[in-house]
């Protein structure tokens, strides 16, 4: 008799930070064999047609969930990960000088 280690446990668990190549940087909120629940940021622009001159850029963001294969997902570096999405145009927020 052996003992089988399921490493499909200890990939991206519940609470950790990922990246995904379509939804970015995700929480992975669930877990069920090699399939994880993911929580990403969606983000979807709105018309600025009956808005005044002030506003230059509207958008409405919310979170949506997904299912992937853990195979898909990355181990977040948060440091890196944040700069190549700022580079993207993903991550909008700027620090000031």
């Amino acid at each position: 008799m052996s003992n089988v280690v399921d490493l499909a446990g200890f990939q991206c668990p519940v609470g950790s930070m990922a990246m995904h190549s379509v939804y970015g940087l995700v929480e992975v909120f669930s877990q069920e064999g090699w399939m994880r629940g993911v929580l990403y940021e969606h983000h979807e622009e709105l018309s600025l047609a009956h808005e005044s001159d002030d506003v230059i850029f509207a958008e409405h963001i919310e979170m949506r969930e997904a299912w992937v294969h853990v195979r898909e997902l990355t181990e977040a570096d948060l440091a890196k990960d944040i700069e190549n999405l700022r580079k993207r145009g993903q991550f909008l927020f700027d620090t000031v000088d």
